[in-house]
This record gives C-alpha cells, sequence and structure tokens, in this order.
C-alpha cells in the first residue's frame, strides 16, 4: 500500500492534483447548487406578480368589428 501511495516518488504531486481537482468539482456544485436556489426564489418572487389576471388581450387578437376590413385598421379605407 505505501507503494501504491507513493507513485514512484510521484505521489505528492499525483495526490495534491487530485485534491486540487475534487476541491474544484465541489466549489463548482456548491456555486451551482446556491444559483438554482437563488433562481427557484427570484422565479416563485416573479410568479407571484402574476397571480392576479391582467385586463390586457394577447396581441393580434382581431375584434369582430375589424375582421372584415383589414386594410382600414389604421383609419378608413380610401
Amino acid at each position: 500500500m505505501p507503494d501504491f501511495l507513493d507513485m514512484g516518488a510521484y505521489g505528492s504531486f499525483i495526490w495534491t492534483a487530485y485534491g486540487i481537482a475534487a476541491l474544484v468539482m465541489v466549489g463548482l456544485f456548491v456555486a451551482s447548487w446556491r444559483r438554482l436556489r437563488a433562481r427557484e426564489v427570484a422565479l416563485a418572487d416573479l410568479l407571484e406578480t402574476f397571480e392576479e389576471p391582467t385586463p390586457v388581450r394577447p396581441v393580434g387578437v382581431l375584434t369582430d368589428d375589424s375582421r372584415d376590413d383589414l386594410d382600414g385598421r389604421n383609419g378608413s379605407p380610401s
């Protein structure tokens, strides 16, 4: 087992590299997890603002009186 850990006199470099890689991966996981929680909170806040229905009709929906005269929407046809 000591020969495996020593890795031919390069063990200190190899195990240090493994340790740094593990720390970076843990750091990325923590950062991603925090970002996920922050976005979930932001989404919940955004959804709360849209709970009340808005009196605005969808864009592009024509009313019954404008279906016959599509060219004259900006005024009377000439």
